[in-house]
């Protein structure tokens, strides 16, 4: 690889002190970790991975590089989250394009996953799934991948969000698999769709959401790039975070078949409340799932 310095091209050399001057500026604006994404920004720009950062003998950041890189170091130092800015994030394994009309898949999300697998399992007939607020459709794409035979329909009241997951479920080569309606929670599945057809009543076998929880007052709490970046009808659960559940809970037994689950991810301390409402609406609560942090993540709920 050339390695001699010219007028418009930054080498190895040079590179390591723009990482460290990038990393000064990302520190300086509140960014934990700042070494990690600037190099995960630079390795973005060069078509690289952080790992040929350190492996490659040599390196060489045109002038064009340089001016785009220096961009996104701005972009995020006014706290735009880097997903956005490199217009992806990895959940479940997968790839999933991320865009500021889409809520970025959490980690925690995953255990949604985790939670059916271990208590529906790979069941060998087909089954219908439906995915409540889903965003970027990365609930939906993954358990696409898991359920090769099953039926999946995706729900979003954001058309741009359902063009996202639309797109990502094209890249994971399951788009001819999942039925992407919009709609408000449950409501579209009951609709005739394009080609005329809708969901029986008590037929569906799982329904999960991660639905908006947090309460309104807390928003302005939150951390800039979820506040100021992150869509609000993606993240506001009404005055106590409570108003999604109070919706889904009795509509969502009017589709699943006896002996169906519901599975919902929910905020911190509302595992107990939520379990209360479903229990009051004629729900089993099966079980609550925790997070890596002990917190109450995921309540399991069966149509008796």
């Amino acid at each position: 690889m050339k390695t001699d310095a010219m007028n418009s091209t930054e080498t190895t050399q040079d590179i390591q002190a723009l990482l460290r001057a990038a990393s000064r500026s990302l520190t300086r604006a509140g960014i934990p970790d700042s070494r990690r994404e600037v190099e995960t920004m630079l390795a973005h720009v060069m078509g690289l991975t952080r790992l040929d950062l350190y492996r490659a003998d040599a390196l060489v950041l045109d002038s064009d590089q340089q001016t785009v890189f220096n961009g996104l170091i701005r972009r995020r130092a006014d706290r735009e989250p880097l997903q956005y800015i490199l217009g992806a994030q990895e959940f479940w394994g997968l790839e999933f394009r991320v865009t500021p009309e889409t809520l970025i898949p959490r980690p925690e999300t995953e255990l949604l996953i985790e939670a059916v697998l271990e208590h529906f399992g790979k069941p060998e007939t087909p089954i219908t799934l439906a995915d409540l607020c889903t965003g970027t459709g990365c609930l939906a794409v993954a358990f696409a991948t898991l359920y090769p035979t099953a039926r999946l329909f995706a729900t979003d009241l954001s058309s741009a969000a359902l063009g996202v997951a639309r797109f990502n479920a094209s890249r994971h080569g399951v788009d001819g698999r999942i039925k992407f309606l919009e709609g408000d929670l449950m409501e579209p599945l009951a609709k005739p769709n394009g080609d005329g057809f809708k969901i029986r009543p008590h037929s569906v076998d799982l329904v999960l959401s991660n639905p908006p929880y947090i309460p309104t007052d807390e928003l302005s709490t939150l951390q800039p790039e979820v506040r100021l970046h992150e869509p609000r009808l993606a993240l506001d659960g009404g005055p106590d975070g409570l108003d999604y559940y109070r919706r889904i809970l009795p509509r969502a037994l009017d589709f699943l078949r006896p002996g169906g689950g519901l599975f919902l991810e929910v905020g911190i301390g509302q595992a107990t409340p939520v379990s209360a409402m479903a229990r009051q609406a004629g729900w089993r609560v099966d079980r609550i799932k925790k997070d890596l942090g002990n917190i109450d993540r995921v309540v399991v709920l069966t149509k008796p």
